[in-house]
């Protein structure tokens, strides 16, 4: 009789599940320490966004992912919300963030889908503009970050929409690269 609602709570316990997984990925030291993703408050909320983009892109894939991405993206956003709160940020500068937040959402992931499109050169100029926008990064660490997301996904490529559903996601490992030493 109740079906409705076991089926509704499975899916934002999916959603809870994708997310936490989505931000544990992002929260890898390797991205910071090797990739040169800057580690400041900005440059974790763009590597959430590199990994919201690329899992979101796998779920717009299934007709019957769409309530689960929708689910996911509300979850992201309450978390954000949540966190200024306990940074002390009162009603209407939060509402001020999360719309400059919004925005900056829907425009990276227009940026990372013509990149991606587009080709490495596209995706690397888009994340150059984006997720370093403030930081010093080299061409080994540009086009170490456009291979993990193309392998993160062919990676989420190869998921089974069930395993989605059930709140299961396998991002790919942070890619070593290599130290040029010049003298």
């Amino acid at each position: 009789m109740f079906g409705w609602l076991k089926k509704k709570d499975h899916k934002q316990s999916a959603a809870f599940a994708l997310y936490a997984k989505m931000v544990g990925q992002a929260r890898e030291p390797a991205f910071y320490a090797r990739l040169g993703v800057a580690d400041t408050m900005e440059g974790r909320f763009d590597l959430i966004l590199v990994h919201a983009f690329i899992l979101f892109r796998r779920l717009k894939k299934d007709n019957d992912s769409r309530d689960l991405a929708q689910k996911i993206f509300d979850v992201m956003f309450s978390d954000l919300d949540q966190n200024m709160r306990e940074m002390g940020i009162g009603d209407v500068g939060i509402l001020k963030r999360i719309r400059k937040m919004s925005e900056s959402y829907h425009g990276r992931i227009v940026a990372y889908e013509e990149g991606v499109q587009s080709g490495a050169i596209e995706l690397a100029a888009a994340l150059n503009r984006n997720l370093y926008a403030d930081t010093e990064v080299s061409d080994a660490q540009l086009m170490a970050m456009v291979g993990y997301i193309n392998d993160a996904l062919a990676s989420l490529d190869r998921q089974q929409t069930h395993e989605l559903h059930s709140g299961v996601v396998d991002f790919p490992e942070v890619p070593e690269i290599a130290v040029v030493k010049t003298e």
